[in-house]
């Protein structure tokens, strides 16, 4: 299935900088269906409404509203009549990976659920901090120099920054910091992990706590089961392999660590309640525009 990835430099490739850009909405960064970039990309709806899918979970926005897309995220917007807004686009030198990896780990779980949708109603005047925050980066990037690249830097990562501030955080107080480094610990290892690893007791033990301790740690942090936490991490990148790749169902299932054909068929039925095929032409169909995403 070709579902298009826009390259952030083809689309700076005539501008004065490779590292962000800015536009008004509406403008033709988003082709009308489904696509993907490699860019960070940051909406700011102040009018209207839109439609946004992202990794097939669908968002109503409401103006004032934001949304922050991360590289490779399938997603799709459709924008009313008379929406209006604003695009900041940057590339990953940009985003403040570092600061979360190392000293706001606790704000990094989830988030691109976090951030991939965000409404501002009731609190205007937090989004018009953002708003600000645009026009003064829009100002520098008119006469960009060193010096105001670096400045329009630092700006993108406050706006990110507020952005992840206002974002939904939940259950982060705890009794002890030990365990929400334990919690932060596993859901890092079912990323890396969860390809060939699907039972609690190897997260458990690699974390060096019981299986008991670590499904409590899942339900104060995240409400749910860490085996639940797995799964979700698995049938998100089994979809998106489905929209992305055109594989066989064998070579799927070796590509997710599955014994055989048959294990993968049996998950799918569990999770999805159908067929390998009818989840594949289920995504390829809405990708295509045939349903309308849930």
């Amino acid at each position: 299935m070709k579902i298009p990835i826009i390259l952030f430099s083809e689309y700076e490739s005539k501008r004065k900088c490779i590292n962000f850009a800015f536009s008004d909405l509406p403008n033709n960064i988003h082709p009308t269906g489904f696509h993907r970039h490699d860019f960070y990309q940051i909406l700011l709806l102040e009018k209207g409404s839109a439609v946004h899918t992202i990794d097939f979970e669908t968002y109503q926005m409401e103006a004032p509203a934001a949304s922050v897309i991360f590289p490779n995220q399938i997603h799709q917007l459709e924008f009313s009549d008379d929406a209006e807004g604003k695009y900041i686009l940057f590339d990953e030198t940009i985003f403040c990976s570092a600061v979360l990896a190392n000293d706001l780990k606790e704000y990094n779980i989830d988030l691109h659920k976090k951030i991939n949708n965000l409404s501002f109603k009731g609190h205007e005047d937090k989004f018009e901090e953002l708003t600000s925050l645009y026009k003064d980066m829009l100002a520098l990037y008119e006469e960009i120099s060193p010096i105001k690249k670096m400045q329009i830097k630092f700006m993108v990562k406050i706006a990110l920054l507020k952005l992840i501030d206002f974002s939904p955080v939940e259950n982060l107080t705890s009794t002890s910091d030990k365990d929400l480094q334990y919690y932060i610990l596993f859901r890092e290892l079912v990323d890396k992990h969860y390809k060939t690893e699907r039972k609690i007791p190897f997260y458990s033990n690699q974390i060096g706590i019981s299986q008991k301790k670590l499904t409590s740690l899942c339900q104060q942090y995240s409400g749910t089961s860490p085996l639940n936490l797995i799964h979700d991490k698995l049938s998100l990148e089994i979809k998106k392999l489905f929209a992305l790749q055109d594989m066989t169902l064998k070579e799927i299932a070796y590509e997710f660590g599955f014994s055989s054909q048959t294990a993968l068929n049996k998950y799918i039925d569990a999770k999805f309640n159908m067929t390998p095929s009818e989840l594949k032409e289920l995504i390829v169909e809405k990708v295509n525009g045939k349903v309308k995403a849930e």
